[in-house]
């Protein structure tokens, strides 16, 4: 016998295997931070406050602003030396802020990387967009890539103009993520440049970063140590500076959790170009 049974009373079966239009939370909204600069340091024609946009919700944590990236930033406005006219290359950007004070204080060429993920990347694009004068974007002073650490290092080579490497490479708040630090070294040793013949020229890797899992100190400080012992890296402290903790409910130490450390990662002048 032929079912009684419309089509609409099918339809709505079927809808009871259907998830509510409310049952999934919304997606986090994107957040704006607005980091103000030290007057003394702001050249003029620069911003004084960078504006950086962050993604609501991501699993690489690119949608925080950390500690280690303001303190850099204020290492690098109060030191502009060390990018004026220089290229740079930023590992693990997330919001960028280091890149976009370096292109603000005279870097010849900054390259902003982070994982090939097209949410991250578009991210960052939208924050130089906001912050570097569109003719100097127009020049390729800032390039935006995805980068996947240790892999495709020769794509991110060919962005440089100084034979594939670079003067300055950046590697903010990176080192807690213990499982990619051959991956981060791998890229290092690529992609820093190598001092000159008459021992002139060498790159400079600065890393800074907080313990933010105290009990795990000496995993992040493992990066420090091969990068000395497999790469003869030379390492100097630079800056040891008490910030305040990004998450007061985190476990651990409070002061720990609220200190970034800085270093700079160099080659020995017998790391000589061929």
């Amino acid at each position: 016998m032929a079912s009684s049974r419309n089509s609409e009373e099918m339809d709505n079966d079927f809808n009871l295997f259907q998830e509510p239009e409310d049952y999934y939370p919304p997606e986090p909204e994107d957040k704006v931070e607005v980091f103000e600069r030290n007057p003394e340091w702001v050249t003029a024609g620069t911003p004084s406050q960078i504006t950086v946009n962050l993604l609501g919700a991501h699993p690489l944590w690119g949608h925080y602003l950390w500690n280690a990236a303001k303190v850099f930033a204020n290492y690098l406005d109060e030191r502009k030396h060390i990018v004026q006219g220089k290229s740079v290359l930023e590992l693990g950007a997330a919001g960028a802020l280091p890149s976009l004070v370096s292109a603000c204080n005279g870097a010849s060429r900054v390259v902003i990387t982070d994982y090939p993920d097209h949410d991250l990347v578009e991210n960052i694009r939208k924050n130089v967009n906001a912050n570097v004068p569109a003719d100097k974007i127009a020049e390729g002073l800032v390039t935006v890539e995805g980068f996947k650490w240790g892999y495709d290092i020769e794509k991110i080579a060919e962005l440089s103009t100084q034979n594939g490497a670079f003067d300055v490479l950046i590697l903010s708040d990176l080192v807690f993520n213990h499982s990619e630090h051959s991956a981060l070294l791998r890229s290092v040793d690529r992609l820093m440049a190598k001092p000159r013949a008459d021992g002139s020229g060498g790159g400079e890797a600065y890393v800074f970063f907080t313990h933010h899992r105290p009990w795990l100190a000496d995993k992040d400080m493992d990066f420090l140590t091969r990068a000395h012992n497999e790469l003869g890296l030379t390492v100097t402290r630079l800056v040891e500076d008490y910030t305040g903790a990004m998450f007061d409910s985190d476990p651990g130490d409070e002061r720990v959790r609220g200190t970034v450390h800085g270093f700079c990662l160099t080659f020995p002048s017998s790391s000589l170009q061929s």
